[in-house]
């Protein structure tokens, strides 16, 4: 049985995905092979997501204001790193590529890991990308 929280990103997903109750039963159905999101197991909530994934939901809860930690980044940092990386990437770029790109470059998995002298330079290297790419 999902935790709640999974519960709750089904439904949110459901809703922004703006999906008819029949198509979404549906889904549970044909996907999680069960008729209520409830009766999922660990593998049909996975597969369910991922298929919501691919239907173009994409889920904000990693992009919740990390608010201030001392000696980590600070909330405008993060804000512009993505902001920097989603005009690099044309838009494409979302916080699972982001964290792709951090690992390989500064050996952080994702942006809440950053400290401040891993932002500012994050923030050089992602201007000069841009600057670049400009020609």
């Amino acid at each position: 049985m999902p935790t709640r929280k999974q519960l709750a990103l089904i439904h949110v997903a459901k809703a922004r995905l703006k999906l008819t109750e029949e198509n979404y039963r549906d889904i549970l159905l044909y996907v999680g092979g069960v008729a209520s999101s409830r009766d999922l197991d660990s593998h049909g909530f996975a597969a369910v997501m991922e298929f919501f994934g691919r239907l173009g939901f994409v889920s904000d809860f990693a992009r919740a204001n990390m608010g201030h930690r001392k000696g980590m980044a600070t909330p405008a940092q993060v804000a512009l790193i993505r902001e920097l990386w989603s005009e690099f990437t044309d838009g494409q770029g979302n916080d699972v590529t982001l964290g792709k790109w951090l690992e390989g470059r500064f050996g952080i998995a994702a942006l809440r890991f950053a400290d401040a002298t891993v932002a500012n330079k994050a923030i050089g290297a992602l201007r000069n990308m841009k600057a670049r790419k400009a020609g």
